[in-house]
């Protein structure tokens, strides 16, 4: 079993991907892993600083890779294919990403976005709750409650909840309800087109960065919201709920930093 070659490896885990989850990210790099084909899974180990080499790609790009390439070792191991699972060498993680949009950015984008209405609505959505793309397009009404005045970004009819990074649950600002409110319910999606749920926003995006000048993507709206937040001394906990980190200390490493009363009481005893 050894001897399995890696294409054989992928092609069973790009069947398993298609009938258990959407994931585009994960059949595009499995498309890149064929730089491994022929090999077989003995000699994968030994050639992944190659791989390295001829991608070319940030280290975030190589690790996300390499850990589709590991994913798929760990289904062809359950399945019985394989009698162990070679250890592959990773790039030293990215720092954490702290881009983010300042207030005039803020304002010419949400202007600049009028003349496409869904993203329009996806943007100032974004803006008002730091939810990521996927909770925000898949968002129906029935997780609006306006007696609560509380969106829950947690779908209990996703079959791939378990398997989601974490999503808040965000107290409507006036700004958020009257929006929503506003809108038209013809569709069980908040964000919806004639009727149906919008799966993806990358056309009316690129179309709009053209338009703006900026560079960035959907996600550096939740950077932004995030920052914000920290800037304006809101307890870190809380951002946390809001961004739904399990984890406190995930949203203080890369926020901490951006807020005013930073260690600023520490620094205090530290008088010569």
């Amino acid at each position: 079993m050894s001897d399995l070659k890696i294409k054989e490896v992928l092609r069973i885990y790009a069947e398993h991907l298609k009938q258990t989850i959407s994931n585009s990210r994960g059949a595009v790099a499995v498309k890149h892993l064929e730089f491994f084909a022929d090999m077989t899974v003995r000699q994968v180990a030994a050639n992944v600083q190659a791989y390295i080499d001829q991608r070319k790609v940030s280290p975030g790009t190589i690790n996300r890779e390499l850990g589709v390439l590991q994913a798929a070792l760990r289904y062809a191991f359950k399945r019985g294919d394989l009698d162990f699972i070679p250890a592959l060498m990773k790039m030293p993680s990215p720092p954490p990403r702290t881009q983010f949009l300042t207030d005039d950015e803020i304002k010419a984008l949400v202007e600049d976005s009028r003349g496409y209405p869904v993203l329009h609505l996806f943007i100032r959505i974004a803006l008002m709750t730091g939810q990521r793309k996927e909770a925000i397009l898949s968002l129906r009404w029935d997780q609006v409650d306006f007696n609560a005045n509380l969106i829950d970004f947690n779908d209990d009819l996703d079959p791939l909840r378990g398997r989601r990074k974490g999503r808040g649950v965000v107290p409507m600002s006036t700004a958020l309800r009257g929006l929503l409110m506003s809108l038209k319910r013809v569709s069980p999606w908040v964000i919806q087109r004639k009727g149906k749920r919008v799966k993806t926003i990358r056309r009316q995006w690129d179309s709009l960065m053209r338009d703006t000048g900026l560079d960035i993507t959907p996600h550096i709206l939740r950077h932004t919201v995030a920052t914000q937040l920290a800037q304006k001394n809101v307890p870190i906990p809380q951002i946390a709920r809001i961004l739904g980190h399990s984890d406190s200390r995930i949203t203080e490493r890369v926020y901490a930093k951006f807020s005013p009363e930073f260690c600023r009481q520490a620094v205090t005893h530290l008088n010569v």
